[in-house]
């Protein structure tokens, strides 16, 4: 004789046959089979062409490159240009100057983040381009004056690494 150790399941089914009396050397319920309509099995299309003996081919979805918005633009340039019926070399100048503007948003951005000040290092650049350029010049006195001109542009790189540690260090 088996004895059941589960005495919560024996208590209830005491309870729902409405006896007084719990018999815990009762063994448990057998288990109850299945209906034959809940078990059921599925077959997909593909498995039921292959029972039918015909193969079905699945395509493998391709990767499609996105286009960038650099590219989307200068699509719409090309399309207004044709409707005007200009040359496409004007619409080659538009990618360039576009092309710029996003090199500058991006060198402002830097310069913002590294606290370099554009301004004076384009005029320390624009001066060492006129000394270049000065045919009045003895190559020596250029050379001079373009080293001065990098120890300032230095200079100017120096004290902006300078202010952003300190703003660091005051963070």
């Amino acid at each position: 004789m088996m004895i059941n150790s589960n005495y919560a399941q024996q208590v209830a089914l005491a309870k729902s046959n409405n006896t007084t009396l719990v018999n815990f050397s009762n063994t448990t319920a057998p288990v109850q089979a299945i209906a034959g309509e809940k078990d059921t099995v599925r077959l997909s299309d593909k498995a039921l062409a292959m029972m039918k003996g015909t193969e079905i081919k699945e395509i493998a979805p391709t990767y499609v490159r996105p286009e960038t918005a650099n590219s989307l633009l200068t699509k719409s340039e090309d399309a207004k240009n044709d409707v005007l019926h200009t040359s496409k070399s004007t619409s080659s100048k538009d990618n360039v100057t576009f092309d710029n503007r996003f090199n500058e948003i991006m060198q402002n951005i830097l310069d913002q983040r590294l606290g370099i000040d554009r301004d004076k290092l384009e005029e320390i650049e624009a001066m060492m381009e006129e000394i270049a350029n000065n045919e009045n010049m003895s190559p020596e006195e250029k050379q001079l004056a373009l080293e001065k001109l990098a120890e300032m542009r230095e200079k100017v790189i120096e004290e902006s690494r300078e202010i952003r540690e300190v703003a660091k260090q005051t963070e």
